[in-house]
């Protein structure tokens, strides 16, 4: 983690040196370290024993032309215990082509790897400033399910769109991506470790939102939703190929006051699996979280969550899971941040598989965990 910190610290030190904003050249970067300790199972690392394996830093740009076409990238490095390495990737890099523009509205296209428009957090999900929590909402974006990956960006195009009035702004994103091999570490981090998956691919998959927002951003309501397809190759000679199938959608809320916000989210995953034409097993996943935050100070926020998740086979549910989060955030700058929080988890939903595969998952984890996090 450390020769990693130290590439992307070298990248950033020659930019610090001013606003970062070079005429057309916007430059920005983040970096956060996390310490994590729990009971139960582990999270990120060998974190019953405590945990600094959650680790994340990353540099973005964008460049405007002239003529309305605009470029942006982020280079990004994720330490998460046994779901990611810290290596050095592109986390997403496109064209922005903006076909028409007014002084209320404007449409165009981005074409790259985009990043995917999913309930509020998806798009900033990377980032420790954007996020309510240490840790996102589970519920929702499935972030101890290895599913990052498939679930950030997509390599193709996107169409986008906004209509803004006094007091009304609503946005459209239409995203197409195409076919994408993901590695056999994704494959593990999906399926914890518990398989002989070998190779995998992303077929077509397709997200889109809608979002609205009133009285500068007072409140907002946003629609969500994706259609994504999975095929993966077992180690063993002559097995079919085996697939999952998942089309679903996510209702977003929220409302904001002075000291005082409000948000939920609900998502509901249809699931197909099949091995070659043969249809094994139909189900889908219902989850939802209700979140509180408030202002004690102008930069003092305080957290609570309450999480509820649940698989349906057959119309019998198979799994409930319960997460109640609370948390506090201090700002005393607007470059630092550090955050406390405490889980209390039961089920085991949202515990990554691959940090414990050599031992029994327990049915109740509490975690606290610390992070401090700085950006330019």
């Amino acid at each position: 983690m450390l020769h990693k910190l130290m590439t992307l610290a070298v990248a950033m030190v020659p930019l610090t040196t001013s606003a970062l904003n070079y005429k057309d050249l916007n430059i920005h970067g983040f970096v956060s370290q996390a310490f994590i300790h729990s009971d139960g199972n582990n999270i990120y690392g060998d974190s019953t024993s405590g945990s600094t394996d959650f680790f994340e830093a990353g540099v973005n740009a964008n460049y405007q032309f002239d003529n309305g076409v605009s470029l942006a990238g982020q280079l990004f490095s994720r330490d998460a215990g046994n779901a990611d390495n810290g290596d050095i990737k592109i986390d997403y890099l496109f064209a922005d082509f903006k076909a028409a523009e007014s002084e209320r509205s404007g449409m165009g296209v981005r074409v790259g790897r985009v990043r995917n428009s999913i309930g509020f957090y998806n798009e900033t999900r990377d980032v420790i400033f954007t996020r309510p929590t240490i840790i996102h909402p589970q519920a929702v974006y499935y972030e101890g399910n290895g599913l990052r990956e498939l679930m950030f960006s997509s390599e193709g195009a996107q169409l986008y769109s906004y209509w803004d009035d006094d007091n009304h702004s609503t946005s459209f994103n239409l995203t197409y991506g195409r076919d994408k091999s993901i590695s056999r570490d994704v494959l593990r981090n999906i399926t914890g470790g518990s398989s002989n998956l070998i190779k995998g691919e992303i077929e077509s998959p397709l997200f889109a939102q809608i979002l609205h927002s009133r009285n500068g951003g007072r409140s907002r309501y946003a629609l969500s939703i994706l259609d994504v397809a999975l095929q993966a190759t077992k180690a063993m000679p002559m097995v079919p190929l085996s697939s999952v199938d998942a089309v679903g959608f996510i209702l977003s809320a929220e409302r904001n006051w002075p000291r005082f916000s409000l948000t939920s989210e609900y998502s509901r995953l249809n699931l197909k699996n099949a091995v070659g034409a043969v249809v094994v097993e139909e189900s889908y996943a219902e989850s939802a979280y209700l979140q509180g935050r408030y202002r004690v100070l102008p930069s003092l926020l305080a957290t609570l969550r309450y999480e509820f998740s649940r698989t349906v086979e057959d119309g019998d549910s198979r799994s409930h899971n319960r997460h109640w989060v609370a948390g506090v955030q201090w700002l005393p700058t607007s470059s630092w941040i550090l955050a406390l929080d405490i889980y209390e988890m039961d089920g085991t939903a949202g515990i990554p598989g691959v940090d414990n595969m050599n031992r029994p998952l327990s049915q109740r984890t509490q975690v606290v965990a610390a992070v401090v996090g700085y950006r330019f």
